[in-house]
């Protein structure tokens, strides 16, 4: 890779592209002689003139020799300008970028190293396509959040030295909703709960990791879609006993999506199309379904509570299709009718949010 002096990396997310300069930059800099030959440089920019800035900096900071000689090796981090943004138009930026892209197409690599992390990037455009005439470009494109979650999760628990079991690593993709940066964080949390003494299973995923952008409220889902009245009511009174001021709207939410999910399952069971078990659905069986009734659900490829098949097949089958399975599909559309209730409630009667929820829970479990 050494016959060009730029790296180009590009992702759909941020975090990915950025830990993968890193990597690069680290391994570029091993032999730096002393700190003043390596240099990064923030490129973030919220305005023209931050752009103009960073881009002057990182002129600067490759144009200017090692003190002591040697190679140089520069990181341009979270380059956010390169999209089809109004940053990028200005004429003082286009300008200045010009001008630095020139320095790197002359750029010699024995001179000076230049890492470029940017996320996001216009695909299209004359710019993204002229990199690749003179940098090495790795380009991570999030078509699938999920593998992209379990890469970054592979690439963390080997740079640990931490393994994990089957099924593990799956479960943690969807519980942090494919954050490859939440990811990280929490395999790093795994890394030391387990001190690396032994593999993660899927028991230390579920125990410890909170469900992202949701916290409290998958604790009283997982107790309200048990069945169990006195655990759901238990879990409520903890959520608003902590909560003073909190509101059970967040709670309908994730009770409503999660049912629809439920809802949707269940259907699919009572037609023969998945089996009525309270394990893990057979390899293949909700990939087979979605294929099935693939037409109903045309143009709908973004992630939905009203489309189970935009959700992971593997979480689905192994983690939602458990939990259709012990209701009836009569039970799961009566608690979603009770769920309508509850908010119809929440904004027409002067009731308390908890004295509401816990109505809602009575009203929908005890029978």
């Amino acid at each position: 890779m050494e016959d060009k002096a730029t790296y180009f990396i590009t992702s759909d997310d941020d975090f990915i592209a950025a830990n993968r300069a890193k990597e690069i930059f680290e391994e570029l800099s091993k032999d730096a002689i002393d700190d003043m030959s390596k240099e990064i440089v923030e490129c973030a920019s919220s305005k023209v003139q931050d752009a103009t800035d960073a881009l002057s900096n990182a002129l600067q900071a490759a144009a200017t020799p090692s003190l002591f000689g040697g190679r140089k090796t520069v990181w341009l981090r979270g380059v956010n300008f390169l999209a089809d943004s109004k940053i990028l138009k200005n004429e003082t930026v286009s300008i200045a970028l010009e001008k630095f892209i020139n320095f790197l197409k002359d750029a010699n690599p024995s001179d000076v190293a230049i890492v470029i992390s940017a996320s996001p990037v216009d695909r299209r455009s004359k710019l993204f396509k002229s990199f690749s005439t003179f940098a090495n470009c790795e380009d991570y494109q999030a078509k699938d959040p999920m593998a992209a979650c379990l890469e970054a999760i592979t690439a963390e628990a080997k740079n640990l030295g931490v393994k994990f079991e089957y099924g593990a690593p799956e479960t943690l993709a969807s519980i942090v909703a494919c954050y490859p940066r939440m990811c990280v964080q929490e395999v790093k949390k795994l890394a030391t709960y387990t001190n690396c003494e032994r593999p993660i299973t899927e028991k230390d995923v579920v125990e410890m990791v909170p469900i992202f952008g949701e916290g409290d409220f998958f604790d009283i889902s997982n107790a309200f879609f048990s069945g169990d009245l006195d655990l759901a009511l238990s879990a409520l009174k903890r959520y608003f006993f902590a909560n003073k001021k909190a509101s059970a709207r967040p709670i309908i939410t994730v009770l409503q999506k999660q049912n629809s999910l439920l809802i949707q399952l269940r259907s699919l069971m009572d037609s023969g199309d998945l089996s009525k078990t309270q394990g893990q659905q057979p390899k293949g069986a909700i990939e087979r379904s979605a294929d099935k009734y693939a037409d109903a659900f045309a143009g709908a490829e973004e992630k939905s509570a009203y489309n189970v098949f935009s959700q992971n097949a593997w979480y689905a089958g192994s983690k939602l299709a458990p939990i259709a399975a012990k209701f009836p599909l009569k039970k799961l559309l009566d608690s979603q009718m009770n769920i309508v209730r509850a908010f119809e409630d929440l904004i027409k009667t002067g009731a308390t949010d908890e004295s509401v929820m816990r109505d809602f829970f009575v009203r929908t479990l005890s029978k």
